[in-house]
């Protein structure tokens, strides 16, 4: 399974890659097909099938720059075929040539709905391979696939305008970590007078207001917890805690009050004031998510009739 993250609920993207690797397996008479996602600091093994020798291993993480997948990434769009990495010029020197000797080489780049790239699909072997133009086109075929498998699962899981989570997200998310007996507080966040911002400026200023607020939630939210928009001005932290006290979702709340009460967002000129309501509620354990969002909403709704920008517990 892919593990990582942002990964976990990429479940067609799961099958995808194993049918690839498979594919290519049965193509290219060559030890090793694998998966690896990159973040130009690091090399993370997500897939990876060894005909013989074990060469890498589902989960291996590795410093970019030592990594052949650099290459392919340093190529952007077009893949890296390298027959003997030792008479390369790419490859003499390089960090994998020095530990394997004569080996070989193939890869394409594989992209997400941003443009950036995820990762790479490669082929390598310790002995040298004469790549064909078929294995290239179909490589290069795969990894198309591959990226555009990516593209509309992260279309179905993150919000278009903001780039956070969305309702389908937090559900799944929270499905399986309360799965796993994992104690969370859920906020539910509304913008104060949101309506009134786009009232006086116009929506397209209030879309870059909801981006620019969005990116300071991100910041805010804590470690493994989860931020999602889910409509509107509304957004949803989902947040560890460890006690029914939720000391740390408190913390976040205060955290988000600070943040909002002493930054000016500047647009296009027009220098704006923003805050925001919060209701927060415990998800105790048998309860479904509808009915935790159901609670805090409603303490939003106290919090904005006790005078706005406020926490109310439920």
């Amino acid at each position: 399974m892919i593990t990582q993250k942002s990964s976990q609920y990429f479940n067609q993207l799961d099958k995808v890659a194993e049918d690839v690797i498979t594919l290519l397996s049965e193509t290219m008479d060559v030890n090793t097909i694998f998966l690896a996602s990159n973040d130009r600091y690091s090399n993370f093994i997500v897939k990876a099938f060894n005909r013989k020798a074990a060469l890498l291993k589902e989960g291996e993480r590795t410093p970019f720059e030592d990594v052949l997948c650099k290459l392919v990434v340093d190529n952007d769009s077009e893949p890296i075929v390298i027959t003997n990495l030792a008479e390369n010029a790419l490859t003499i020197n390089h960090p994998v040539t020095l530990t394997v000797g004569n080996g070989c080489f193939l890869g394409a780049p594989i992209y997400k709905s941003d443009g950036e790239i995820y990762g790479t699909i490669c082929a390598f072997d310790t002995k040298p391979y004469d790549f064909t133009a078929y294995d290239v086109r179909l490589i290069k075929t795969l990894s198309s696939l591959l990226s555009q498998t990516i593209i509309l699962e992260d279309l179905m899981l993150h919000d278009h305008l903001t780039g956070l989570y969305n309702s389908f997200y937090l559900k799944e998310f929270f499905k399986q970590e309360k799965e796993a007996g994992k104690q969370y507080s859920l906020l539910y966040v509304d913008l104060d007078r949101f309506k009134e911002v786009n009232d006086e400026y116009g929506h397209d200023i209030g879309d870059e207001l909801l981006k620019k607020v969005a990116s300071l939630f991100k910041k805010t939210a804590p470690k493994d917890s989860v931020v999602a928009r889910i409509g509107g001005d509304e957004f949803v932290f989902l947040i560890p805690v460890s006690s029914i006290e939720m000391i740390e979702a408190k913390n976040v709340a205060a955290d988000l009050f600070d943040l909002l009460t002493t930054q000016t967002i500047e647009i296009e000129g027009n220098h704006l004031s923003i805050s925001a309501s919060i209701g927060m509620t415990y998800a105790y354990p048998g309860k479904q998510l509808k009915e935790i969002m159901k609670e805090a909403d409603m303490a939003m709704y106290a919090a904005k009739g006790n005078g706005r920008s406020q926490l109310q517990v439920h």
